[in-house]
């Protein structure tokens, strides 16, 4: 087995006592190299516990990757493609299981490793890390998006998508503020936002075997809801290029009067616009099947071992240190990660930091994955493509343009958009 040293090239933050214990032992500390959200508020703080917890054994390193998920799994990809046995534990978008599963870039955890790496986590996180029965993955993060509004303008949180559309409706009319944010920029955020409308219609993308698109009349009354969105009046007027921040700043700048987000709205609001933080309410997202529960998209991020590590089972021991209760409890402070642990939504300091988290795993319990396919990448570009712009979205067409192109992406034909 070859050690690896620490070089400083990559490196963000080691501690001094970190590196102090890497100069120890014959041979040199095997260092572990971890990507993926290295650079969260309060991560030093869980990197330099993991370091002295580890007493020497190995040393983790943090390396930077690209912010965005498209491009960290490109990196990861053509690393990984090139058998690359620099990475060791790689923080991966919950979207990526199935595909490095299928491509024999990650390793499937058994036994007590499984066993570890699943006990007390939350169940949706551990479907995630999940692929034909098999676990490939310590759920590290979960997520799910939640409807904010404004109490003031909001007095009575609606339950349904028919009252959002009326309240903002009335809002407008009284010239007050208004905007229902939501993202549809042509991006994964926007797949994100299509598939909780489409799921809590009932509807998927492709069959459970990845092997034929399930679009159908459901899929068409989705797209009818986006259409009715992107042109009725009732979005911002920068809809097509809204992702989070945007977002996010519409209801800081008191131009929405609801948002489709993430729960991270409290505390980053707090932050940017007291004012308008202390006027935030929050509730489960409405139901768009009136009587049926919305279904939320789960979001999140897992830790894996990659194939080429040299030091698999010491990677893993080092992802378990960095996924603890409490490197989870520091994260969710720090940096707003929703934690897997029930045990940390059953702390009193996570639940004053995050008041909405009997809603979130409310939430959790009827979310859904995106389509769990390893041709996952190439439905989502189509779909975020084919679905851009809102407003140029022809339901009945649209559909069929999904339904054809996703066949082709199953078929491997065709060249994606």
């Amino acid at each position: 087995m070859r050690l690896r040293r620490l070089t400083g090239l990559g490196v963000v933050a080691v501690s001094v006592a970190a590196l102090a214990a890497c100069s120890d032992g014959e041979g040199g500390t095997p260092v572990i190299n971890v990507y993926g959200s290295t650079s969260d508020a309060g991560w030093t703080k869980i990197l330099d516990a993991c370091n002295t917890a580890a007493q020497g054994r190995y040393v983790i390193q943090p390396n930077l990757i690209p912010s965005d998920a498209d491009s960290q799994r490109e990196q990861f990809v053509r690393r990984l493609a090139a058998r690359d046995d620099g990475m060791d534990v790689l923080g991966m978008d919950v979207t990526w299981t199935a595909e490095f599963a299928e491509a024999g870039w990650i390793r499937e955890l058994t036994g007590e490793q499984a066993k570890a790496a699943t006990d007390g986590v939350l169940q949706q996180p551990v479907d995630t890390a999940t692929w034909k029965d098999k676990l490939y993955g310590i759920p590290r993060t979960t997520n799910v998006q939640l409807l904010w509004y404004r109490k003031s303008l909001v007095p009575d949180p609606p339950t349904t998508w028919q009252q959002v559309l009326d309240r903002a409706q009335q809002l407008k009319t009284e010239d007050k503020p208004y905007v229902i944010g939501l993202t549809a920029a042509q991006y994964e955020g926007y797949v994100v936002g299509f598939n909780t409308i489409l799921s809590s219609l009932g509807g998927t993308l492709v069959d459970e075997e990845s092997t034929k698109p399930t679009v159908d009349e459901r899929t068409v009354e989705a797209l009818t809801i986006l259409k009715s969105l992107a042109t009725d009046g009732l979005a911002s007027a920068s809809l097509s290029n809204s992702q989070e921040p945007e977002v996010f700043a519409q209801m800081q700048n008191g131009q929405a009067a609801f948002a489709m987000n993430w729960p991270y709205m409290l505390s980053a609001m707090r932050e940017a616009n007291p004012e308008v933080a202390d006027d935030l309410g929050w509730t489960k997202l409405p139901q768009f099947k009136e009587g049926e529960p919305a279904r939320a998209t789960l979001g999140g991020m897992n830790y894996a071992i990659s194939t080429y590590s040299t030091h698999p089972d010491l990677a893993f021991d080092a992802a378990m240190c960095l996924r603890n209760p409490e490197a989870e409890l520091n994260g969710a402070l720090d940096a707003g990660n929703v934690p897997v642990l029930q045990e940390v939504f059953d702390d009193p300091k996570f639940q004053e930091a995050y008041p909405m988290y009997e809603d979130i795993l409310a939430e959790l319990e009827t979310a859904v994955p995106r389509p769990k396919t390893p041709l996952y990448q190439n439905i989502s570009t189509i779909v975020s493509s084919t679905l851009s712009p809102p407003s140029q979205i022809d339901p009945q067409r649209t559909a069929d343009t999904l339904r054809t192109e996703i066949q082709d992406a199953i078929d491997g034909k065709g060249i994606l958009p």
